[in-house]
């Protein structure tokens, strides 16, 4: 993959709406839409302003969890231009295509044709004062979900996923999809669903029918927490007037959605704010050449870039003590404005430390420092995809 591709199209910010929050997975039938319906019901009873959106083209249910799906979605004009009014229940602003299409018909849909449908849903629905809008991806890592992404500012994400392997490794996708390398949306954490199942009737009782760990593995793989373990049980078709879809007399089942809002909350409110200023380019340096071991360089050259995709000036920081994957250099660098680390060979746990303080890596670098991000600049210098293990020299 080329690391310095073209530049990226800006991105709308949805007026009115303070966060957009997506709710994706590697594979279907993980519980992903009853994680963002239930996510937006609960920040609804806390007391935010709420909308839901079903962004599954394909197999959309948004609307049947909260039985609306026989509920008119209205039109309103602003000025000249035509939005939907979004239907309301529960406190929340609900639209998906399933209430303008024929449920009984399948949507035969190219991927740019969904994804430009997508985008009208999204623009062209009169949301409101909105604190969160949660935004229920379809599963995988195809056209819908990148489309929306380069299109719109996306605040946080979300991976669901269950306990087996299999669905582990399609959830592992779907993590790596909002990664720095790729559309660099902040992953909020990781919630396991169908952790365990406790019959009603024996309330103390846990069968872990799908493995254990998954979740966390997965959490631990990219630096990002778990968010909840949700067990499976057997009122979740038990909605009628239900403030909460998996039902009021489960309060395990409201606990853990209530963890999951507080800390989507937490996260949310203590981002660092996007200030869109210059780009900051680090390399770790030795003798004025890319040291070959980022954990332990001499120090850090840090480049600022101008609005001409020029230098305009450079920094040094040191390296500060231990190795780089457990030391504080990532929200260091963070702190300084960096967001490109353009190093030589560099391990998976110092990757994804870096990432997760936003900073894209690129590895397999070498040279003279000032020449290797006039390279990177003019779009000459490419991710080697080689990561390193240890502190042996590694292949490049």
């Amino acid at each position: 993959m080329a690391c310095n591709e073209n530049a990226p199209m800006a991105k709308h910010k949805m007026e009115n709406i303070g966060k957009i929050i997506v709710v994706a997975s590697g594979k279907g039938g993980v519980g992903k839409s009853t994680v963002a319906a239930n996510l937006a019901l609960t920040l609804a009873k806390q007391g935010y302003r709420v909308g839901v959106m079903d962004a599954d083209i394909y197999g959309p249910s948004i609307h049947k969890m909260f039985g609306v799906e026989n509920m008119p979605v209205d039109a309103t004009y602003v000025g000249e231009e035509e939005y939907l009014v979004p239907v309301e229940k529960y406190g929340l602003k609900i639209i998906s295509l399933g209430l303008l299409v024929d449920n009984s018909l399948a949507v035969i849909w190219r991927g740019p044709m969904a994804a430009s449908a997508l985008s009208q849903l999204i623009s062209k629905t009169q949301w409101g004062e909105l604190d969160y809008l949660v935004v229920d991806f379809p599963p995988g890592t195809g056209d819908i979900q990148i489309s929306t992404m380069q299109q719109f500012e996306v605040d946080g994400a979300i991976v669901v996923t269950t306990p087996q392997v299999l669905a582990v490794n399609d959830a592992r996708k779907g993590a790596e999809m909002f990664s720095v390398s790729k559309m660099n949306v902040p992953l909020i954490g990781i919630v396991e669903n169908m952790s365990w199942f406790t019959p009603k009737e024996h309330p103390d009782e846990k069968y872990l029918l799908f493995g254990k760990g998954g979740g966390q593995k997965l959490a631990d793989e990219f630096n990002t927490r778990l968010l909840a373990q949700i067990p499976l049980i057997q009122d979740v078709e038990e909605v009628e007037n239900q403030d909460c879809l998996l039902s009021n007399s489960n309060a395990l089942i409201c606990k853990a959605f209530e963890d999951i809002a507080d800390q989507v909350v937490e996260f949310l409110d203590h981002q660092l704010p996007n200030t869109n200023g210059p780009l900051k380019i680090a390399v770790p340096t030795v003798d004025g050449h890319v040291d070959d071991h980022f954990g332990h360089c001499d120090h850090y050259t840090i480049f600022e870039i101008g609005d001409d995709n020029e230098i305009v000036s450079q920094t040094t920081l040191p390296a500060g003590q231990g190795c780089g994957c457990k030391s504080n250099i990532a929200s260091v660098l963070a702190q300084q404005g960096v967001s490109v680390m353009l190093a030589g060979n560099m391990g998976e746990g110092a990757k994804n430390v870096l990432e997760s303080q936003h900073i894209r890596v690129i590895r397999g670098c070498t040279g003279e420092v000032t020449m290797l991000v006039n390279a990177y600049l003019a779009g000459l210098v490419r991710d080697s995809g080689v990561g390193c293990a240890g502190h042996e020299d590694c292949h490049q």
